[in-house]
């Protein structure tokens, strides 16, 4: 009889194996359509034997060991790295759509077709050069150079606003991600502490792990117990039951531009990879105040010193000396640089310094006061401490120094060894030296040295035994102006994006109107009698220097006769209109490639742009394409079949069905035993 019992725990066991792999089966197809969903299966077994008296086993039927996520964790490892780099490069490839739009190059009406109209004019106005129409055609294709210009201007910024704003979206999803995470993490080990599997909880932990890997370069660790640990750039983003927050802080330099920051430790967060990478380059990692040099604001600060040897210096010579220092500040303003001045006056009883920053005119009047100290010889080593030691030079200036070394008396003559060090010690604090010097009154050892303090610096010798000191000056001054401009149009290759396309379009905007204003001023205007021509574009804000957002037509050019057409005023004169019109060929902007024309320079512009949204476009569709095939690997696995479950229901109905019948059977078998046995033969 035991036997005969024995056999209903084996038809039970039927039924419940069977009754749980049509609930899993009907869980699998219910969330058939749920995102993140793996299909789960039934692990059925044998259930356990007995021993007969005869020694011989009998199973008792079967029994379920596991319900088990049906996934592979090395696709999920695979499809999440290739998911990190899917979403860094997708990232760069909208915001160049989007910068291509706002060049709207080259078919549509973009700042060339623009500057093209504005050269034109300017060749129109020579060909009549007192004409008020071709005057006022001038000025208009004027305005819409800067209406263009500042628009462009503003689209950047408003594109890099809107990428700063998704960068703390973004910030905030990857802290809601952490926090579900960690809550799950406890969910699951409760749950699987009592020896069952939390899948359903697990579905929705890898679910978001996958959104997590598109967001950031993160490395994921599973315990024995079931619980995640996530690090991002070695920072713990969940640890057990615990997440670490990221903020979103205004850059701690003083910017407005957003980084990720780990709340509990203030440190910058390094994402790598992903979708907040890139939207943080596709910005610009950079400060991103007004003004930031970084973020595209053209270098034009120049802090120029003026050191004069005053010892056994005659008249003549210091009036040449005042006459130059006039003329080289005359031209600086006039070549539009943002500079701040010293004088440093040596060879005498002491040294003599004086910052007079952007006081022009107080400075003109100490250098009207020059006069000649014979006493104690001080020597340029002097200069050097002083402007070594000096701490209000502007953070991020151009530095330049221009010597006028005397006529022989002992504060000019240096050693080969002295002007070695010199050179050294000028380098270090970045100043750009050039000399002027009469040869005639030193020995040829001493120009030597002089050569080699200016050459070493990147400065220029003069010999005003052979040159004309106002003739030295505008080389100077010009050399100074190139030097500036080569610093702003060489723009180093970076992964940013919107913030280096600033630099280089601010850099040909801001080199090319201060060549135009530089020309424009030279001339004469057509009034009666004829004044000196004024700045044809002038800054909106004075405190910033030339640049997209940043630039108007001068208001002096409503009246049409202050637009300077000739050198002089005569009537028929066209040599500014031609000068002018003429920058268009004139090769005058330094790029990687060599001195460019605007033309050639801007077109680099708008191709860099090309060959960074082709690139970025190519990588992103390759980066889907390996995406969705290892997702489509890992769905083959995880995915639920409605074929596979269907047969999987038949064959447990079947196998249910055929268990009851089994129990059927045996209540018939003992019914038989219990009721009829013995009564035979009544």
């Amino acid at each position: 009889m035991s036997v005969g019992f024995g056999a209903f725990q084996t038809a039970r066991s039927g039924m419940y194996v069977n009754e749980r792999g049509l609930f899993v089966t009907g869980h699998n197809i219910s969330n058939v359509n749920t995102p993140g969903f793996s299909r789960q299966q039934s692990m059925i077994a044998t259930g356990p034997n007995v021993n007969l008296d005869c020694q011989k086993q009998i199973g008792l039927g079967a029994d379920i060991q596991e319900t088990r996520q049906i996934r592979h964790s090395f696709l999920d490892n695979i499809y999440r790295q290739e998911s990190t780099s899917l979403g860094y490069w997708e990232t760069r490839s909208k915001t160049y759509s989007d910068v291509e739009a706002i060049l709207a190059e080259p078919m549509g009406s973009g700042l060339q077709d623009v500057m093209n109209q504005f050269w034109d004019s300017w060749q129109e106005l020579s060909k009549e050069p007192d004409s008020l129409t071709a005057r006022a055609m001038v000025r208009q294709r004027g305005e819409s150079l800067v209406y263009h210009i500042n628009h462009m201007g503003s689209q950047l910024g408003k594109l890099q606003e809107d990428l700063n704003s998704e960068l703390r979206v973004r910030i905030d999803e990857v802290n809601d991600i952490t926090r579900q995470i960690a809550d799950l993490n406890v969910e699951i080990l409760k749950v699987e502490a009592t020896e069952d599997n939390a899948n359903d909880y697990r579905d929705k932990r890898n679910l978001l792990m996958d959104r997590l890997s598109e967001l950031l370069n993160v490395e994921v660790r599973e315990m024995q117990d079931g619980q995640l640990d996530i690090t991002c750039g070695g920072f713990f983003l969940v640890h057990r039951d615990k997440n670490t927050n990221i903020k979103a802080v205004e850059n701690p330099e003083g910017g407005q531009f957003y980084v990720p920051v780990l709340e509990d430790s203030g440190v910058e967060l390094p994402a790598g990879s992903g979708i907040i990478k890139g939207l943080m380059e596709s910005r610009g990692e950079v400060i991103g105040e007004k003004g930031s040099i970084e973020n595209g604001t053209p270098n034009t600060m120049s802090d120029i010193t003026f050191a004069v040897d005053v010892s056994n210096a005659g008249d003549d010579y210091l009036d040449s000396v005042k006459e130059s220092i006039k003329e080289y500040v005359e031209g600086t303003e006039k070549i539009g640089l943002d500079a701040n001045y010293r004088l440093v006056l040596y060879g005498g009883a002491t040294e003599e310094e004086i910052n007079f920053g952007n006081d022009i005119e107080g400075l003109l009047d100490e250098v009207d006061n020059i006069e000649e100290d014979a006493g104690g010889g001080t020597e340029f080593e002097g200069v050097v401490n002083i402007l070594e030691n000096a701490d209000d030079f502007r953070e991020n200036s151009n530095k330049y120094a221009l010597v006028f070394t005397g006529e022989g008396g002992t504060g000019s003559n240096i050693t080969d060894a002295q002007a070695q060090d010199y050179a050294d010690r000028l380098n270090s604090i970045g100043l750009n030296t050039s000399v002027v010097k009469d040869e005639t009154s030193f020995g040829a050892d001493v120009v030597d040295a002089w050569e080699t303090v200016s050459g070493e610096t990147n400065g220029e010798f003069h010999n005003i035994e052979v040159e004309d000191f106002l003739d030295a000056m505008t080389k100077v001054y010009r050399s100074m102006n190139k030097d500036i401009n080569d610093k702003i149009s060489v723009v180093p290759d970076s992964l940013d994006i919107v913030s280096d396309l600033n630099k280089k379009l601010n850099a040909l905007i801001n080199i090319l109107v201060r060549e135009i204003n530089y020309i424009h001023k030279s001339g004469k205007t057509l009034s009666n009698p004829p004044e000196d021509g004024d700045d044809f574009f002038t800054t909106i804000n004075s405190e910033y220097p030339l640049e997209m957002e940043n630039i108007k037509l001068n208001e002096n050019l409503s009246d049409l006769n202050n637009i300077v057409a000739s050198t002089e005023g005569d009537s028929g004169d066209n040599s500014i209109c031609i000068e002018i019109s003429s920058l268009r060929q004139r090769a005058f902007i330094q790029d990687y490639k060599g001195i460019l024309t605007t033309d050639d320079y801007y077109q680099s512009i708008v191709l860099g742009v090309g060959n960074g949204g082709s690139e970025a476009e190519r990588i992103s569709e390759n980066q889907m394409k390996l995406v969705g095939s290892v997702d489509a690997q890992r769905q083959s696995i995880m995915g639920v079949s409605m074929d596979e479950e269907m047969t999987r229901m038949m064959k447990y109905q079947f196998g249910y069905t055929a268990s009851a019948r089994t129990m059927n059977v045996l209540d018939e078998m003992i019914e038989t035993v219990v009721s009829r046995m013995g009564i035979v033969g009544r």
